[in-house]
């Protein structure tokens, strides 16, 4: 199976559906573009299942510079793995 990590936006999109923390970060412009990149960046992975346990504090980097694999942000920060079913 193959793995992927992706970023917090794409975390909150893929297991929520979730995309209102965009607007706290981001101006509505930016928003739009955010979700012109997340969307059909996780098209392309599905079908995902989280592969990560924060309790256990493993699937989980604390801090990465390397791009998300869903959206393709360059912007560093935590990572999540994911595992294509």
């Amino acid at each position: 199976m193959e793995s992927f990590w992706l970023c917090d936006n794409c975390l909150s999109a893929a297991a929520y559906e979730d995309y209102s923390a965009l607007s706290l970060y981001y101006t509505p412009d930016e928003v739009e573009k955010r979700l012109a990149a997340i969307q059909p960046g996780l098209m392309h992975l599905m079908p995902i299942s989280a592969d990560f346990d924060a309790e256990a504090g493993w699937g989980i980097k604390a801090f990465s510079s390397l791009p998300c694999e869903g959206c393709g942000s360059p912007q560093s920060g935590q990572r999540h793995q994911f595992t294509r079913l």
